[in-house]
């Protein structure tokens, strides 16, 4: 069985149990879903008051907007398991995956998926649509959308995963820190890394590279990557960004798995 056929199942199994109470599921998935759109409005009426944030409008801001919630919240909702890997360390679950002969990683990353999170993928996607049909987007554009989506859900999957790997050593002293660079990350990229000073704008793309996720590709959708003043490479270099992010963050989970003793010794 693959890794994908074994996640997809187990994926399905825990959405069939979250199912059992459907009212509960829409109730939820709605308030999500509201929540988000709440998040949302701040620039919506930003921009209706002064017109444009740096040169960006409001279907560019929308776009921006859009791409980093939609891998943001699917890897929040798919990858739950990581997100509570030190409860599950502490209380011996890991013992029991490791006895199964199946991908432990896989085991961890479907062990509960949000369902909820569907609410806040449908919002993500729906501005996301929205802005690209105002923007009148081509072909090309699409791309680079598709590869900041598709680039943001590793850069977001490696994030949690490394959060979890630090939970071998830490045992959940760093979930603070892994919160800032997922929901406040998510937060700081539905806004162009342009508005932020110097010293900000550096970090995001130097020292965590959060602006690979959305802000490059989208310059390169919309055309205006030099406008902003940026190497016209930069777009290219997300993919492999952002894959470098999920394989070191594998390498770092693996020798944590390696180093550790079970909870009975």
């Amino acid at each position: 069985m693959s890794a994908l056929h074994l996640y997809l199942r187990l994926i399905g199994a825990s959405v069939r149990a979250q199912m059992q109470y459907r009212a509960s599921f829409f109730i939820r998935s709605s308030v999500d879903f509201l929540v988000v759109v709440a998040d949302f409005l701040p620039i919506y009426f930003l921009v209706r008051k002064f017109g444009a944030l740096e040169g960006w409008s409001l279907a560019e801001l929308a776009l921006l907007y859009g791409m980093v919630e939609v891998s943001w919240a699917t890897i929040e909702g798919g990858l739950r398991g990581f997100e509570h890997f030190g409860t599950y360390l502490i209380q011996g679950e890991l013992d029991r995956w490791l006895l199964r002969p199946r991908s432990v990683i896989v085991q961890i990353a479907a062990h509960w998926f949000e369902i909820r999170k569907l609410g806040r993928i449908a919002q993500g996607a729906l501005v996301l649509t929205i802005a690209a049909i105002t923007l009148h987007l081509d072909a090309r554009s699409w791309a680079w959308v598709l590869t900041g989506v598709c680039g943001g859900m590793l850069f977001f999957a490696g994030v949690v995963m490394l959060g979890a790997a630090a939970q071998f050593w830490t045992l959940g002293e760093t979930s603070e820190l892994q919160n800032m660079l997922t929901y406040g990350g998510s937060a700081a990229l539905s806004y162009p890394v342009s508005i932020y000073a110097q010293w900000f704008r550096r970090v995001l793309t130097y020292g965590i590279p959060l602006a690979f996720v959305n802000y490059f590709p989208a310059l390169a959708a919309l055309h205006r990557t030099e406008v902003e003043g940026w190497p016209a490479i930069m777009p290219w270099l997300s993919p492999p960004v952002c894959a470098a992010v999920v394989l070191i963050a594998h390498a770092a989970f693996m020798r944590g798995l390696r180093r550790y003793e079970s909870t009975g010794n």
